[in-house]
């Protein structure tokens, strides 16, 4: 026994230094950096064309004659195809590999930017979106399957993180960028210049390590049709609830919930659905579906409205306010790497999760009561821990899920984990709206809420302004942290209980 307590310390000063040990390589190979590459191009490609889709609308719109139904699709397709698809394209990566997948992904996504820089009409720009989309659920599903399958141990938790980081470097830069773009090239000149540097990860595919299940499955074509229309119902009825078309969204969202509760029930008794509700079975990686979907969902309506916040509320201009915002974005491109060191250092990765929740959730309702006290700088504090939280969550909770998937069923674990994150992010993003919208009617009424919620102010009184988007903000950031901390009950729940079944197991 003597030996064993002298060495525990050595063990742990080893750990410290990182020396060279099972999964963990010293020197990633050619194959590994085309793989790295392919998946940051994706993620900052796929920002900028975002970013500059929004910018490029008044531009779109004029030249297209297009109305406002056909701009609603130029920007609903993309989101509807990716969504729809996402979970269909890792099933497929899984049987027919999953480079080939992401290659075939990567070639239609740079295709549809492609057209949509020479589209002569709306239809066409409309229907090369919709093509952009189809490539880009693609990206999502087989890019992190390609780098589970090509990284191992602590260097893929590092790799998901550096990921995380081009996610929040394209949060911060990524509509700077697109709108200097936009300026000095035109929005056609724009997506010419997006089609080209996709191109590059185009290229980026015929260096990475091929990689499919060892048993593949036969593709469920009726569960896959089930999914498409049972997605696009649900997609499209948010859509319609939010625009304000309530009996027809209603409709579609019934429909929704019909459909895809067949689809469940038929994954549960066919010999080989496209989802294995297995997957679920792990305690643990249910947990860390969780931690990923929250990270992203739990900020979607934050990021879109505190501009308009810091607008209507402290009277900042749209340079102030993008500077303000920094406070929340360079987190979120800086925590991930220090994160991801501290865990392959030995730190608790569930405990750094749970500890974010909660972190999160305190956040927004401390934001929430400071809404409307005092200076903008007085919600510094909240704000970039928000950002602190939303960093560490998004840089370990990928690559936490991934490791716990059987090599047979990454691209399906993959299509499933984007296919909920998009999901709910449009669920809550679209709560988030309609609730503010509610909360601000229920204190200066719906006429003047919907000004204030689209930052419309010229026609309203500061201290009604102030007052009513304030009591709006304050009860949507308190919805929020009470999500978030749902979330962090039940990742901690789940986590527990993941530890016992394995107990049991063993």
């Amino acid at each position: 026994m003597t030996p064993s307590v002298h060495h525990a310390p050595r063990r742990r000063f080893a750990l410290r230094r990182r020396p060279s040990r099972p999964g963990s390589a010293t020197r990633w190979t050619a194959r590994q950096w085309a793989a790295l590459f392919c998946v940051l191009s994706g993620y900052v490609v796929g920002t900028l064309t975002m970013s500059g889709t929004a910018i490029s609308l008044p531009a779109i719109s004029a030249e297209l004659q297009a109305g406002p139904a056909a701009m609603q699709w130029f920007v609903t397709g993309y989101l509807l195809a990716t969504t729809c698809l996402v979970l269909i394209a890792g099933a497929l990566g899984d049987r027919f590999g999953r480079r080939l997948v992401l290659r075939v992904a990567a070639s239609v996504y740079t295709a549809g930017i492609a057209i949509s820089a020479i589209a002569p009409t709306i239809v066409v720009l409309n229907a090369a979106r919709i093509s952009a989309g189809v490539g880009s659920a693609g990206l999502m599903a087989c890019g992190a399957a390609v780098l589970t399958t090509s990284f191992t141990g602590s260097d893929r938790v590092k790799a998901f993180a550096l990921c995380g980081a081009a996610g929040g470097i394209g949060m911060a830069i990524g509509p700077s960028a697109a709108g200097w773009i936009v300026g000095a090239v035109g929005w056609r000149g724009t997506f010419g210049v997006l089609a080209a540097a996709s191109l590059l990860m185009v290229a980026s595919t015929f260096f990475i390590k091929e990689s499919r299940a060892e048993k593949p499955r036969p593709f469920d074509l009726i569960g896959a049709g089930m999914l498409i229309v049972g997605l696009s119902l649900l997609l499209l009825g948010i859509s319609s609830m939010t625009s304000g078309n309530a009996p027809v969204g209603g409709g579609q969202l019934v429909g929704a919930a019909l459909i895809l509760t067949l689809f469940i029930i038929r994954a549960l008794r066919v010999s080989a659905p496209l989802l294995e509700l297995s997957l679920l079975s792990d305690r643990i990686a249910s947990a860390w579906l969780i931690s990923a979907v929250m990270a992203a969902a739990g900020m979607s309506g934050f990021t879109v409205y505190l501009p308009t916040y810091l607008l209507v509320v402290h009277g900042l201009n749209a340079a102030a306010a993008g500077t303000w915002m920094l406070a929340f974005t360079i987190p979120l491109f800086i925590v991930p790497m220090i994160v991801s060191r501290w865990v392959n250092r030995g730190g608790s990765a569930p405990k750094i999760a749970a500890g974010c929740l909660t972190l999160a959730a305190t956040a927004y309702l401390a934001f929430g009561l400071l809404a409307t006290v005092g200076e903008v700088w007085v919600a510094l504090i909240p704000t970039a821990a928000l950002g602190f939280a939303i960093g560490s969550l998004t840089a370990l909770s990928d690559a936490q899920l991934m490791s716990r998937v059987d090599s047979d069923r990454i691209g399906m674990a993959a299509g499933l984990l984007n296919t909920v994150r998009s999901g709910a992010t449009s669920i809550v993003l679209a709560l988030f709206g309609a609730g503010l919208v509610v909360a601000i009617a229920s204190r200066v009424g719906p006429r003047t809420a919907d000004s204030l919620a689209t930052g419309d102010v010229a026609a309203i009184s500061e201290s009604v302004a102030v007052d009513g988007f304030g009591h709006g903000w304050t009860l949507v950031l308190a919805g929020n942290g009470v999500l978030m901390l749902a979330a962090a009950a039940a990742f901690v729940g789940l986590i527990l209980a993941g530890r016992r079944q394995a107990g049991t197991a063993s």
